[in-house]
């Protein structure tokens, strides 16, 4: 037998390798379907693989923040009798052209049941409801599936090991098209209903989001705390963002990726619960007096207060319900740095707290005790100005931490992961004594003097008891009619006689804390009032 050119035999095989990639490429062609299907064709076989739900964010009492939206969901090849059965229930309003004409099995999304039948199978599934969720800024968004941004990316791992699926194998000819006759293989994965646990409550989430969009064009945040238990049952920021939207929120001036509540602001006289703490833990009596002509001076440097008048003889309490800077910078002279520093730390200040993986509030700007050794140092952070910033959070914990007896509490965001059928066990609270029991309960007495008159607090709630401090802190940044930017601030608890709730409101340069921080921090404490006695009377057990 002659012997062939290597040459001859290597034409004839590429000639063949490029028929074969011909034909492959056809198959390929005629049955690419939506990516999104993920669909594959091989060996006469064509798969669907139809994601069903993702791990579900629970709130407190298991019930879902996200995954909210039903879904029905038609698997199918495109013959005349499925495209029949299936073409009044359509929720995609879309020509059906190109499936039938592919004639590749393809996904459809339905706004009601319909009977299956051979190629055509129904599914169910869940889907997060359109437009922002419940507490977006906590929960984030994904990408190509992953996690990207809050607790969707912090636990991304785990959550997507809770996504389900649908599987299906349909026998297919060399065109793509479904072979009649055939058993179709259908084959379910993922845990349904497995995700993570969070302290939020959603009633209370809800209310709080709520009230704070009443802030509006300001941006701003709100946080509500249990006193006893740190947990976080709400925290909104505003304005949110739309995770089906991102590029409208890219460029727009009032940040609404930014996450408010965790960021660090001038802090004001909501500070100055911080101070009278230091005085009383040092030795100092709340009868101390003080005569307020206006302003006051320290080593020569003039700091005034907002009543230019003066107030007149005040005493502690008096001084925090009329809120006079001079007042608290004469307490001050008779407090150490070091016992100043120490009793801000010791209520939380300049330290970051650690809700989740990657997700912190940060630590803002505590003055050192070295930097308070300088008089106009120690005597602006009496009121809560000069370098001092903190978080809406760490604000709230320090207002918890008064009405929990002294015993300040680290926020707590996360429980644990669940399959969907079992609250996990919950861990005991990180906690420390940081005032005298004494010391906090003089303190929130004088804080619920502060809205005992209706009339000129804001904050006062008509349907409970509770008490808070209002701030304006000044910013040192001016508008162009020359007037100073102030952010706005309340920060209080409720009820007064038994405090379960924390509350703190802010608003970016929102002007006078009475004036517009005031009015969110009433609505949050009247509805989840209401929400209470409203499940009392059912029977149930508040959160």
């Amino acid at each position: 037998m002659p012997n062939r050119s290597p040459f001859r035999l290597w034409l004839m095989l590429s000639i063949l390798l490029l028929g074969m990639a011909g034909v492959l490429l056809q198959l390929l062609r005629v049955s690419g379907g939506d990516e999104a299907q993920a669909a594959a064709l091989r060996q006469g076989q064509y798969h669907l693989h139809v994601p069903l739900t993702q791990g579900t964010f629970y709130d407190r009492r298991m019930r879902p923040l996200n995954q909210t939206a039903d879904r029905v969901l038609a698997a199918m090849a495109p013959t005349p009798d499925n495209i029949a059965a299936i073409i009044s229930v359509r929720a995609d309003s879309g020509d059906l052209t190109a499936q039938i004409q592919s004639g590749a099995p393809f996904v459809c999304a339905l706004t009601g049941e319909t009977a299956e039948r051979d190629s055509l199978f129904i599914l169910h599934g869940t889907a997060d409801q359109p437009g922002a969720l419940t507490a977006q800024h906590l929960l984030g968004y994904r990408q190509d599936g992953r996690g990207a941004a809050g607790l969707s990316a912090a636990y991304s791992d785990l959550l997507t090991s809770f996504d389900t699926a649908a599987d299906l194998t349909f026998s297919v000819d060399a065109t793509g098209a479904v072979l009649a006759g055939e058993e179709t293989a259908l084959r379910y994965t993922g845990n349904p209903g497995g995700g993570l646990v969070l302290t939020l409550d959603r009633d209370i989430q809800r209310i709080t989001e709520t009230a704070l969009s009443a802030l509006k064009p300001c941006p701003g945040a709100a946080v509500v705390l249990d006193c006893r238990t740190g947990d976080i049952l709400a925290s909104a920021s505003t304005p949110v963002y739309n995770p089906d939207r991102l590029a409208d929120s890219l460029d727009d001036p009032q940040s609404p990726f930014l996450n408010r509540a965790l960021c660090a602001y001038n802090v004001g006289s909501v500070f100055k619960p911080v101070t009278a703490a230091a005085a009383l833990e040092h030795g100092l009596t709340p009868q101390f007096m003080h005569t307020c002509t206006g302003s006051t001076s320290v080593y020569g440097q003039v700091f005034r207060c907002h009543n230019r008048q003066g107030h007149g003889l005040l005493d502690m309490e008096g001084a925090l319900n009329a809120s006079c800077n001079p007042y608290f910078i004469e307490l001050s002279t008779l407090i150490s740095a070091p016992d100043l520093h120490h009793t801000a730390e010791l209520l939380g200040f300049g330290a970051e707290i650690t809700l989740a993986p990657g997700i912190r509030s940060v630590s803002g700007l505590l003055p050192d005790a070295d930097a308070l050794k300088i008089a106009a140092e120690k005597a602006n952070l009496s009121f809560g100005q000069g370098a001092l910033l903190a978080t809406p959070l760490q604000v709230c914990a320090m207002t918890a931490c008064l009405a929990n007896s002294g015993v300040y509490t680290t926020p707590r965001l996360v429980i644990g992961a669940t399959d969907g059928s079992r609250m996990p066990e919950m861990t005991d609270p990180e906690q420390r004594y940081a005032l005298h029991p004494e010391t906090a309960r003089t303190l929130c007495g004088m804080m619920q003097a502060v809205l005992k008159d209706e009339s000129h607090a804001n904050g006062c709630p008509s349907n409970t008891t509770a008490g808070g401090k209002t701030s304006t802190a000044q910013t040192g940044r001016f508008a162009e009619d020359g007037t100073e930017r102030c952010h706005a601030w309340m920060t209080g608890f409720f009820p007064a006689d038994s405090p379960g709730y924390a509350v703190t409101v802010f608003a970016e340069d929102g002007g006078s804390g009475n004036e517009t921080a005031a009015p969110v921090f009433r609505r949050i404490i009247e509805e989840i009032t209401r929400a209470e006695r409203r499940q009392q009377g059912g029977g149930r057990k508040a959160s």
